[in-house]
């Protein structure tokens, strides 16, 4: 695989992860952005923390997540 390669993967993966993260983790990306939002991180790696530690979240999804919360 090249580089474009490896980014359409990805990107297909994290679209299958945001349809799948109101089964997965209870909330839409929308809520999870929100909850993200009221927390005084803002650090990549201290959203992904928060995450796994308060929501039991896999980290994958927290990845995803903050990950979307720095990009807005």
């Amino acid at each position: 695989l090249d580089f474009a390669d490896v980014e359409t993967v990805m990107s297909s993966m994290g679209k299958a992860m945001i349809t799948n993260m109101i089964e997965k983790t209870g909330r839409s990306l929308q809520n999870w952005l929100i909850v993200v939002s009221k927390q005084e991180v803002k650090k990549h790696s201290e959203i992904v923390n928060f995450l796994k530690q308060d929501y039991f979240m896999t980290n994958g999804y927290a990845n995803l997540i903050a990950r979307k919360s720095i990009k807005k």
